[in-house]
Formats: structure tokens, sequence, C-alpha cells
């Protein structure tokens, strides 16, 4: 019987553990998992500590008892792997409970050792501080919420990163009565996700609901005392706060990839094939350790998204059980929502796609949700970028008080994934009714605008 040995019980992990011993029962499945946990809803992190999710086995997709007692799977919580000797096939683990260390042997191996915060190696000052936390792994929900919830009302908390974890914790906080300030070194709020334009739509619903910004200040260090940060020093003075979350600087956790020699690729990420195969036989790698190719561009990229996590365990859970299929890479969609704002993006943003090279033509505009004459309707805002020399469709972002922005765009994440152009989206046969969209719906009003810009009739 063929062992598979995984290592990682997130997302990624669990889905190639799970779908390998569906295509194959025969498989002998061990997942080793550091944490008490698997399958765990690391996104969810934000919205326990808000108490938004009350409970904190909310935040586990399954019990333990659905993939060892109704799928088969050995799942070994607690088990740090030591060693791996891959020439002869065996990996040597450490039960932190007991503090035995034990050898097992494998045939398949899979690393899905997932993304770690590069804080304690930026400011290895907050090791001291019993006040200051970073996103390492699901325990830090429990460990925020409590210092968060032990605060009076009116106490000052500081958020270091702007993206979409430090937004959506702002929100959170705020809603348990905390002062937030959000400090952020590039010069917006949510840099990887949004045009400057829109970016200021974003940071006025922030400070609409009482959440101070400050951009263009990286951080310098932190000033701790007495075992707590007092505040966070930036290029732009200092920042006093009794709670300091950092929601920046992450990478992957490549470390046992590089020890046993794997082939990491030009992004920092382990490298895999488009079978999710490392440059070692029998090897594999999934989730947020693995880079992989944008669909767009085709480029190698590292994108530490669930979505894509949880489909490159589904591919390789295939492969490895005997079945052929391909993982063709994502489009770069994400998407969250921040007070009453949804904000989302897919592709290429307009510098990033004119560093490349691209012809950019774009298509700006203001929407509605609903037909005009029906009352709730909300404006949303679109944008949608496009190749001038080809037609090809390369990106867009939206943000509106409305969940609608995502599904927008969904569907230019859809024509991304198989390199539609303008006049697809034209014609795409997008849903219409008064209460629900509008008939010329802001997708097709972007696919206008870039036609006028391209020419009417379609190039062949």
């Amino acid at each position: 019987m063929a062992r598979v040995v995984i290592v990682g019980g997130g997302a990624a992990g669990m889905a190639v553990a799970s779908r390998a011993k569906r295509v194959n029962p025969k498989l002998d499945v061990v997942v080793l998992e550091r944490s008490k946990w698997v399958s765990f809803a690391f996104c969810g992190i934000p919205y326990y500590v808000g108490c938004v999710v009350k409970r904190f086995n909310q935040l586990l997709h399954y019990p333990l008892s659905e993939f060892t007692e109704k799928r088969g799977i050995d799942v070994r919580l607690e088990s740090s792997v030591t060693n791996i000797d891959y020439s002869g096939r065996t990996l040597t683990y450490k039960d932190l409970r007991s503090g035995r260390e034990e050898e097992i042997e494998w045939d398949y191996l899979v690393l899905a050792t997932g993304a770690r915060s590069k804080a304690p190696k930026i400011w290895p000052e907050l090791d001291e501080a019993e006040n200051a936390f970073y996103i390492q792994h699901l325990h830090t929900a429990e460990e925020i919420r409590r210092y968060a919830l032990s605060l009076p009302q009116g106490s000052k908390a500081v958020i270091v990163g702007a993206g979409y974890v430090g937004l959506e914790m702002a929100e959170n906080l705020r809603e348990l009565g905390l002062k937030v300030t959000v400090v952020e070194a590039l010069g917006q709020v949510a840099p990887r996700t949004l045009d400057q334009d829109y970016a200021e739509i974003l940071e006025e619903e922030l400070r609409s609901n009482g959440v101070e910004v400050l951009t263009g200040a990286p951080v310098k260090g932190f000033k701790v005392e007495n075992g707590k940060a007092k505040a966070v020093e930036t290029e732009k003075g200092s920042v006093e706060g009794d709670l300091f979350i950092v929601g920046v600087g992450i990478e992957p956790n490549t470390e046992l990839a590089r020890r046993i020699g794997a082939r990491i690729g030009e992004t920092g990420a382990i490298w895999v094939d488009d079978r999710l195969r490392t440059s070692l036989d029998g090897v594999y790698a999934v989730g947020d350790a693995v880079e992989s190719v944008d669909i767009v561009t085709g480029r190698r990229v590292w994108r530490p998204f669930a979505q894509v996590a949880n489909k490159m365990g589904y591919i390789a859970g295939t492969v490895i059980g005997g079945r052929d299929a391909v993982f063709k890479g994502s489009v770069g969609t994400s998407t969250f929502k921040a007070f009453n704002m949804v904000v989302a993006r897919t592709g290429l943003a307009r510098e990033e796609a004119e560093k490349l090279g691209y012809n950019v033509v774009e298509a700006s505009l203001t929407g509605r949700t609903k037909a005009g004459y029906i009352p709730g309707g909300e404006k949303i805002h679109l944008k949608v970028l496009a190749d001038a020399d080809t037609g090809r469709l390369l990106g867009a972002q939206s943000i509106g008080r409305s969940e609608t922005v995502l599904w927008r765009i969904n569907v230019i994440a859809s024509l991304l994934t198989v390199k539609a152009t303008v006049w697809d989206l034209f014609h795409a046969d997008i849903g219409y009714a008064p209460p629900l969209a509008p008939v010329w719906d802001s997708l097709v009003v972007a696919a206008r605008l870039l036609m006028r810009k391209l020419g009417e009739v379609p190039k062949s």
C-alpha cells in the first residue's frame, strides 16, 4: 500500500488528503500538523476577533472526526517535522506533547507548509511585547480577541498594514469599541488591490467609520517598555496605542523544501509544474508555500489566496490518487469588505500592465445595482482594462456598497481565465431584472466604452 505523507493540515493539505483518499481509497494517507487543528478558516480570524464568529470551533471547516473516521485519514496533530531523508524516503517528526520523535516512510510527500509572518525577523522587539501580535496561526485569533476584550472601551488599537487583513481587523476592532489607527508604508490603503482613485473612496469609508489612516508611513520600529508595546515609530512620527497588530510582511514557508533540495522559483516560493509536482520525484507542494502561473500574463507568481490553495490541493490529490489533472493557474482575484464597502479586483492593474509592456485601454464608470426606477439601488464603481492591440481583457477593479461588486468582478475573472476579449464581455448574456440589475449592466457599459476605443467590430 502506497503511503502519502502530507506536511501541513491547512486548507491545501487537507484538500490533498481528502481528494487522494477519495480517488484511491487504498492509499495510506498521513497528515502531520504542527498545531492543534486542521482544515481551519484562517481568513475568518478578524471576524472571530470582532465576535462576529462566536465560537472558536466555528473556524474549523470540519471536526477532526470527519477526516479520521469518515474519510480514513491518519491525522497527527501537534507534530513538527524535524528531518526529511529524501533518498531514503523517510521523514522524522516530533510529537510536541510527549517530546518523542518518530520516523515514518513515504512514497509520496506533499509539502503544504503555508506562509509565515516576517514580522519576527523585521521587528524582533515585538517578541517582548504581550500586547503586540502578528497573524501567525489560528491560535492568534484567540490571543488577540482575549486581549482586545480585556481593554476598556476607547482604548487604542494600531494596525500596521492597510491590506485586506488589516482593514478587516480595523472594522472588527472598531465594533468592539476600540479606537483604531491604520498605518501603511505606501501612499494609499489597499495598495495591492486598488488604484489610487478607488483607494480614496475606500479611505473615506474608513474615516467615516472612525478609523484614523496614516499612509506613506514606513515603520522604523516599535517602542517597547516593561513587556508592552507603547508606540510604533514611523517616518511620519510616533503612533501610540494599547494594542498592536502587524498585518504585513508574509513569506512562503520553504524551509523544508530548501532542506531537501527542491527547486525554489523566481518568486521565492516553491516551484511546481502544472500537476503540483516539485523538481524532486515523488514530492508535491501546494498552497501558500507554492508559486504558480498567472493565466493573464504567463508569468510565475506567488498568490497566497485560499481559493487557489484549495484548488491546488484538489489537483494534487487527484494526481497522487492515480488520475490526471492540471492546475492551470489563477488570475489574481481578491475581495474583501470594510464596513459597508465591498472591494474586489481581478487580473492586472493599469500600472502593472504597462510595466509588462501592454498597450492599455481603460473604461471607468459609475453604475447602479438596480434599474433607476427601483428604490434602494446602490452606486458601484467599475474599472475594466484591456490590451489595445488585441482587445484581450487584462483586469478589473470595483468598489461599492453592494455585494454585487464581487459577482461583477467574478464575471471578469471567468473571462480572464479563458483569455476572452472586450467583445466577449459585450456578448456575455448577463442576467437582468429591474430589482436585481439594470438592463445595461455596468459590465456591458464598460465593454461598450472599450469597444468605442478599439473599434466596434471584433478583430480577427
